[in-house]
């Protein structure tokens, strides 16, 4: 039951990891540097799924991003302000969208 479970979560990393990826690079594969973003995406994405609880920690991080690329961007260090305002809007946006089935339930979206 347990590999069952844990195939499952590996299958679901890899078709995540997969769909960040060719959102943020197309079907392009120039060097490795590109793997991280896709697989701190997946692997966030997956902790705000099966930890709920840890939600809240993430909305943090996302606001740490924000204010990060305000402030390297003021400092005119537009290369890592690019980079964590990018991460920050991807984390943002996955945020949303997995909030999204909450907000429909308790009624403050009405389904169309």
């Amino acid at each position: 039951m347990k590999i069952i479970l844990s195939l499952k979560i590996i299958l679901l990393m890899i078709i995540l990891f997969g769909i960040f990826y060719i959102l943020e690079y197309g079907f392009s594969f120039d060097s490795t540097d590109k793997l991280l973003k896709p697989s701190l995406l997946s692997a966030i994405t997956m902790i705000m799924i099966f930890k709920p609880s840890f939600k809240h920690y993430i909305i943090f991080l996302i606001s740490i991003c924000l204010v990060l690329m305000i402030i390297s961007s003021i400092l005119n260090l537009l290369r890592f302000s690019n980079i964590v305002g990018e991460f920050g809007f991807s984390l943002l946006v996955i945020t949303i969208i997995l909030y999204l089935p909450q907000l429909i339930k308790k009624g403050h979206i009405e389904r169309v």
